[in-house]
């Protein structure tokens, strides 16, 4: 029978979690209206794009 740290993997699970930053150090109110905005038009942006280059042919 082998004999495994008990715990080992929430060690790791718990590390990265103390290592990543919560949503309030990363964005303000302010802030995170702005990145959604941005994202939101972005996206629309690069399906318009997109939409030039890529045609979808009915199948027969």
């Amino acid at each position: 029978m082998k004999n495994y740290k008990k715990g080992g993997h929430m060690d790791v699970i718990e590390n990265l979690y103390n290592g990543l930053p919560s949503f309030t150090d990363v964005f303000t109110e302010e802030s995170f209206y702005v990145f959604v905005v941005c994202f939101v038009l972005s996206t629309f942006l690069i399906a318009f794009i997109l939409s030039r280059f890529i045609t979808i042919k009915p199948m027969e």
